[in-house]
C-alpha cells in the first residue's frame, strides 16, 4: 500500500513537472518615453544587449532579436515608431511552440527585453 502511495505520488509530480507551456504573449503598444536622451533605435539595440539578445536592424522601424540558452532559441521582431515598440514572436527551436502556446520560459526571456529596452529608454 506504502508503495502504491508512493507511485502515485510520483506520477502526480512527473505531470505537473512536464507542465511547462503556456500562453504566448506578444508585448505590444509599450510606451516610449518622451525625455529620452538616446534614440530609440540605439536604446532597442542596447536594450536587447544588455540581456543577452543579439540585435538585428532592418528596415523601417524594425529590429530583429535573437537568443539562444542552451539548446532553446527565439526570434523576435521589434518595430517601433516615435511613440510605441511591440516585441513579436517569429520563430523559436526547443520551446515547444504549438497552437499559441511555448515553453513558459519565452514569456520570462520577453519580459525581462522589454524591462531592459525601457530601462534604456529612461536613461
Amino acid at each position: 500500500m506504502k508503495s502504491l502511495k508512493f507511485l502515485i505520488l510520483l506520477l502526480s509530480a512527473l505531470s505537473l513537472s512536464a507542465c511547462t507551456s503556456v500562453k504566448l504573449t506578444n508585448l505590444t503598444q509599450e510606451p516610449i518615453p518622451t525625455n529620452s536622451s538616446q534614440s530609440i533605435e540605439t536604446a532597442i539595440i542596447n536594450g536587447c544587449k544588455a540581456k543577452g539578445w543579439t540585435p538585428v536592424k532592418g528596415e523601417n522601424n524594425i529590429i530583429d532579436a535573437y537568443i539562444t540558452v542552451r539548446s532553446h532559441k527565439a526570434h523576435v521582431r521589434i518595430s517601433y515608431n516615435e511613440h510605441f515598440y511591440n516585441i513579436d514572436y517569429v520563430d523559436s527551436t526547443n520551446l515547444n511552440y504549438n497552437n499559441g502556446e511555448i515553453h513558459r520560459n519565452y514569456n520570462k526571456w520577453v519580459h525581462k527585453l522589454s524591462s531592459s529596452i525601457r530601462q534604456q529608454l529612461n536613461n
